[in-house]
């Protein structure tokens, strides 16, 4: 039995994987760090005591800052994803501790106890290997990305930091103006710059176009009404849709049935939009590629005949399933299990996973794909066309 005082205090990350259950009987306090790479540096120098960055030697503080500034546009493109990374990272204080642990075991090997160490003495190689392989890009596995990160550290971590003119970034507004790296040996002078930076940032910071912004909330917005359309839900005149009507062969009894169901609105809707869709998509029967002993040589050809028979496949499915819905909608046909599924993600605007037989944008809603798959189907007309004619036209075709 719970004792009535029992408490459990838990630390969690943000993730869709914590059960609902959990987060209903708790009570919740949310801590969101600020955006920005301002937030971020003083965040990640605040984090790291001023002993361990002063000590010597004197080169060890602009190391910390050169990590805090990569950790930060690392962390920060994260915000941009998928276009400053392809996907989302965990990329954390654990990672930050595991640099700061490495940059100390390898500045103190190399300057053996002394005040000074030279810039070019300091092993790069050896850190751009570790911060791109292992600490930080142990966590990617796209190439993309992992290029992305090589160009990264191979800029930050160089024996040109420590020029007073070194550009940590070019062209940070329209007026062309670049920001250079701070000029200081401390922890205070660092500290000193960061504070003074503007507290908001443009993505030029961060290595993106000036317009990432806009893309990104584009994005949020689509993302935002697919949820939305995922999120119908049925009233209860709308339940019809999902009984099994029965359609005698007496006359009377179907008279009955279908004279007493009184159509949803949304099968309504749907039935006007597949009606619609009909009039798009063309109807007409893709013959199939003849081969030949010679156009079966060409592999032009033959790239050709799987495409169109991919097509005709994929243009009899969609004919046959929207046809069929017609019907149910119109009250003349009885439901089946898959034109229930075909109901239910039309009627949300969800394109149907059996109709998903080439690659198109995540999240694509149907109306742009029925557009999008009724040029294919008219192009795969025009190449069925040419090669009648034989190998030569398909080589022409434009």
């Amino acid at each position: 039995m719970t004792h009535p005082n029992f408490r459990l205090f838990l630390t969690l990350e943000i993730t869709p994987k914590i059960p609902v259950n959990l987060l209903r009987a708790g009570r919740i306090l949310v801590f969101e760090p600020p955006d920005g790479i301002k937030a971020n540096l003083l965040r990640t120098f605040n984090s790291i005591a001023g002993g361990r960055v002063n000590r010597a030697p004197n080169e060890r503080a602009r190391m910390y800052f050169l990590l805090a500034w990569f950790h930060a546009i690392v962390q920060e493109r994260l915000r941009y994803t998928p276009l400053g990374w392809s996907k989302k990272y965990e990329f954390n204080e654990s990672d930050l501790k595991c640099a700061c642990d490495t940059i100390d075991r390898w500045v103190d090997d190399t300057a053996q106890g002394r005040d000074n160490l030279p810039p070019n003495k300091i092993p790069w190689g050896a850190l751009c290997t570790l911060m791109s392989q292992s600490i930080y890009g142990g966590r990617i596995d796209n190439n993309f990305d992992q290029l992305l990160m090589n160009d990264f550290v191979k800029r930050i971590f160089q024996a040109g930091t420590f020029e007073s003119d070194f550009q940590l970034v070019e062209k940070i507004d329209e007026s062309g103006n670049s920001l250079v790296i701070p000029d200081g040996l401390r922890r205070e002078d660092f500290l000193r710059w960061m504070h003074k930076l503007p507290d908001t940032q443009t993505p030029a910071w961060l290595g993106l176009p000036n317009n990432a912004d806009q893309v990104i909330l584009q994005t949020k917005a689509t993302t935002f009404i697919q949820k939305l359309l995922k999120m119908q839900t049925v009233t209860d005149d709308e339940d019809l849709a999902y009984q099994d009507l029965d359609f005698s062969t007496s006359a009377s009894r179907k008279t009955s049935v279908i004279g007493s169901a009184a159509r949803p609105t949304w099968m309504k809707n749907l039935e006007a939009n597949v009606k619609q869709w009909l009039g798009i998509i063309p109807q007409e029967d893709i013959p199939v590629l003849k081969r030949t002993v010679e156009n079966i040589k060409d592999p032009l050809y033959r790239f050709f005949e799987r495409e169109v028979t991919i097509g005709r496949n994929l243009l009899k499915t969609v004919l046959t399933d929207l046809r069929d819905i017609e019907q149910v909608c119109e009250l003349k046909k009885k439901q089946t299990n898959y034109i229930r599924s075909l109901l239910s993600d039309l009627q949300k605007g969800i394109v149907p996973k059996s109709w998903l037989r080439y690659t198109v944008p995540s999240g694509v809603t149907i109306n742009p794909w029925v557009i999008d798959f009724s040029e294919r189907i008219r192009q795969i007309l025009r190449i069925v066309e040419a090669a009648q004619k034989g190998a030569t036209a398909l080589k022409e075709l434009t």
